[in-house]
């Protein structure tokens, strides 16, 4: 008797060779990884191999913006593979909404959900967007800062029984006393928010437990005393930190998108009922850091919501974060998802140039630890036409060397002693693909669609790679996608 259903993960997704498939199992080690040059052909023919190819299979989708014509590109791919009916196009002339936290913080029934330490994470996680990630001393000094900020009047909120959100968080910082004894005043107690969302938790004293009272105690010790007393530029600083995030978030059409209270659709649609989200904020039309912002905090959203809910044959229905020019997308939890996504069923497809793209939004002048720790958790890696010395190397350094007989020639002699001629060798440790070869990788022109890229696959041996002078087989293949 055949089984009911094959498990997503053994799923073959696309073939490399007749002998050669990548399943999803393939997909989410860590995610799929792809390097090439402008007009290389990585997105116009590897790219949408994979994402037709999860589109055919059924997968759920999300699908990042960078140039104007993306969305229109994401939905034809998804006609072209009957998949219309699923597109969710988020924009602001599509009506709809997606306020993060108020996502985050209707999970509250559920473990974890409504905690506001998570919220800080996610805040603190929010400020980081955009900015190297070096995790210097001196940076976690005002992430420390801004976490203690963000916590006191996520607390107030959560007692007062009003709705969490940017907006909300950012009014309460700004109305926190400037001075000791200013919470005593009529006109603060009057026009402050902070002032008010204390009233209306002294009003349900009746339903709050001892626990909430003594995390109101503990939230105004800070707001009134700590607060009110610390240096006014240290105060100032810490207060525009936030108000630098949450600004945009205060006017149309961002705050009806992004700060209503509400949502329009869920991460459980994309990997559940199999809805493909299209992102339509491009960073070339919004400007880059606005459009940078709001995709980086949808994906995040997204992720952490998928890594509560662990894989289960048969229930979930699998998933693909498509990010082209990915650099612009990191966040400073991009490694941990890159770690634990495979147990989510959820795949990401990195796209870059080269690897100094990757290296500097890292912190980093050169590609170090921190680049390397991120792109080695990526199982499966393609590399099309790369004329960039670094990205070479990194690729010819994850395929491997071995040792290779290298020959020399050498001649000596002169007048009287005549010549005399000396062939020898030795064995050297070369890479088994010398970097020259990605230089020289075909690239679609007006005369023939098709890209050569180099695969490599977690280290698996390609079968079509064997031949009777190698039947050991090689970990790399050569493959020619075409647009």
């Amino acid at each position: 008797m055949s089984p009911r259903y094959v498990d997503l993960l053994d799923r073959p997704i696309l073939a490399l060779s007749k002998d050669d498939d990548v399943t999803f199992r393939d997909m989410v080690q860590g995610g799929v990884l792809i390097f090439g040059d402008s007009s290389s052909g990585k997105s116009s023919t590897s790219l949408k191999q994979f994402i037709c190819a999860g589109m055919r299979a059924g997968l759920g989708m999300v699908c990042h913006t960078i140039k104007p014509e993306d969305t229109q590109t994401y939905i034809r791919y998804a006609r072209e593979c009957g998949r219309e009916a699923d597109l969710i196009v988020f924009n602001e002339k599509s009506n709809l909404s997606f306020d993060c936290l108020a996502y985050e913080w209707s999970r509250e029934e559920t473990r974890g959900g409504g905690d506001v330490e998570s919220i800080v994470d996610y805040f603190d996680t929010l400020l980081s967007i955009g900015k190297p990630h070096s995790g210097s001393g001196e940076n976690r000094f005002w992430d420390f800062a801004a976490q203690q900020a963000m916590r006191h009047p996520t607390h107030l909120i959560k007692l007062a029984g009003e709705p969490l959100s940017i907006v909300n968080v950012h009014r309460a910082i700004s109305s926190f006393p400037n001075y000791l004894g200013e919470q005593e005043s009529e006109a603060w107690m009057n026009e402050s928010y902070t002032a008010s969302l204390i009233n209306a938790i002294r009003e349900r004293k009746a339903s709050l437990t001892e626990e909430e009272w003594q995390n109101l105690d503990a939230a105004t010790a800070f707001i009134f005393f700590r607060w009110a007393s610390m240096d006014e530029r240290l105060r100032s600083s810490i207060a525009m930190t936030f108000a630098g995030l949450s600004d945009k978030f205060l006017f149309h059409p961002l705050k009806r998108m992004f700060a209503s209270g509400t949502f329009s659709f869920r991460p459980e649609q994309i990997t559940h009922e199999k809805k493909l989200l299209i992102l339509d904020f491009p960073l070339n039309e919004y400007g880059r850091e606005t459009a940078r912002f709001i995709q980086t905090m949808v994906k995040l959203t997204f992720q952490r919501a998928w890594l509560r809910h662990p894989y289960v044959p048969g229930c979930c229905n699998g998933g693909m974060l498509v990010q082209d020019e990915f650099q612009m997308l990191l966040h400073k939890q991009e490694n941990y998802w890159a770690q634990t996504a495979r147990s989510s069923g959820v795949a990401s497809l990195y796209i870059t140039q080269n690897i100094l793209n990757v290296a500097e939004e890292f912190g980093e002048t050169q590609p170090g630890s921190k680049t390397r720790a991120f792109l080695n958790n990526l199982g499966l890696k393609l590399i099309h036409r790369s004329t960039c010395p670094d990205t070479g190397a990194y690729f010819a350094d994850v395929l491997g060397k071995r040792y290779r007989p290298v020959g020399n020639f050498g001649t000596t002699g002169g007048h009287e002693s005549g010549h005399s001629v000396s062939v020898g060798g030795s064995l050297q440790l070369t890479h088994v693909l010398d970097p020259i070869n990605f230089t020289l990788l075909a690239r679609p022109n007006g005369t023939s669609p098709l890209a050569a890229a180099y695969c490599y696959r977690g280290g698996d041996i390609f079968n079509a790679s064997r031949t009777e002078k190698n039947p050991e087989g090689d970990q790399f293949l050569k493959v020619y996608f075409s647009r």
